[in-house]
């Protein structure tokens, strides 16, 4: 219900105070302590006179409530109130948008074209790649999925292997890079 929004129609099935009809509940909006939101009581339909939203002066001059009750259209005919999915284009939730939701995919990498372009050859793009998503198969990325290794670098015995140090830190590669 934390990611819904009501769209008020007649406003017989939304609770004024604590549905998101406002684009946050109204407690949280006033700022209403939590212990007595389960005392307020009301609907929005309450509230709806002659078609058109009629909130206390007090209410209306709270933060920006005011705005957010003027972008609300009170439908001149009675319809139904509409709960809504706003992560969505037509505003239905499906498993397959709540799947989306709960486990959002990686972005896409502008770096990837770079590196899988036809002019690299694919195996250093490969390094690269396992490199940039820390799965080569270094010491520290061993001990990470449970392997017990006793760790040292093998170009220059003198510290833990992890990709950083093979890399860039190690004696050997600085001068392979230099």
């Amino acid at each position: 219900m934390a990611n819904t929004i009501w769209v008020v129609g007649t406003g017989e099935r939304i609770h004024f105070w604590n549905d998101n009809w406002l684009g946050e509940p109204l407690v949280d909006l006033i700022h209403i302590d939590s212990e007595f939101h389960r005392h307020l009581k009301g609907m929005v339909s309450e509230v709806i006179v002659n078609g058109v939203l009629d909130l206390p002066p007090s209410l209306k001059d709270f933060g920006d409530i005011k705005d957010r009750l003027d972008a609300i259209v009170v439908p001149r005919r009675p319809l139904a109130d509409a709960l809504l999915w706003p992560h969505t284009l037509d505003g239905n939730l499906n498993s397959k948008h709540s799947f989306s939701f709960l486990c959002p995919r990686d972005p896409l990498l502008p770096w990837a074209e770079l590196i899988w372009s036809s002019s690299i050859l694919p195996s250093h793009s490969f390094i690269y790649w396992r490199l940039h998503r820390s799965k080569m198969p270094t010491d520290d990325n061993l001990r990470s999925r449970g392997c017990t290794v006793v760790s040292i670098c093998n170009l220059c015995l003198q510290t833990d292997e992890t990709s950083e140090h093979l890399f860039l830190r190690c004696h050997f590669s600085k001068q392979l890079w230099d």
